[in-house]
């Protein structure tokens, strides 16, 4: 009987399916690791995308504040040139209130009273001076309260004395000055 051996077919295909089970594994091990680096080489690209993304936010957000203060500098300049306006307009009722006072002042004085002294602080004014008769002084302090440039018409002082040969009264009042009384002589004239 013939006896065929069977056995070296059998070794050389193991040794085939093990070359080919190796081949497999290292094919396999081998995608493994270009699919981790190429997973890897995305997530790398994802993240410097992020970080380039936050930059310029960052960047965006500096020039936002750069203007945003440039626009708080405009505003606060605006304000100042809004006060200044405001003192202006100040200066200019300022200045002609004292024309007004003074222009109403000499409407309403008396013939026979006069002034010596004229005094303002802080919106009040004091008149020194005398007239021929204490009517005379009673008839200004009527007239002063009558005005509407004045206000809290008072009678600080009154003393007869010689002048000359004639007496006088003199006198000394005190009374507010009414710095809209322009305005408001205007709005009753509508």
């Amino acid at each position: 009987m013939i006896r065929i051996n069977l056995l070296s077919v059998r070794v050389s295909k193991k040794k085939q399916a093990g070359r080919q089970q190796l081949l497999l594994g290292v094919a396999v091990i081998a995608l493994a690791f270009v699919g981790n680096f190429l997973w890897s080489t995305a997530r790398a690209g994802a993240l410097q995308d992020r970080q380039d993304k936050l930059a310029r936010t960052r960047a965006e957000i500096a020039q936002l504040e750069k203007i945003i203060g440039e626009v708080n500098d405009i505003k606060q300049q605006q304000q100042a040139v809004k006060d200044k306006l405001a003192v202006l307009d100040k200066l200019k009722a300022g200045r002609t209130g004292p024309v007004k006072m003074l222009d109403e002042l000499a409407t309403l004085m008396p013939r026979r009273v006069w002034l010596t002294k004229l005094e303002e602080k802080a919106g009040s004014v004091v008149f020194s001076g005398a007239g021929v008769t204490i009517d005379d002084v009673s008839a200004f302090m009527t007239a002063l309260k009558r005005s509407p440039q004045f206000s809290a018409v008072e009678l600080k002082k009154t003393t007869a004395k010689a002048a000359g040969q004639h007496k006088v009264a003199e006198f000394v009042v005190e009374a507010k000055v009414n710095p809209n009384a322009g305005a408001i002589v205007a709005a009753a004239a509508r």
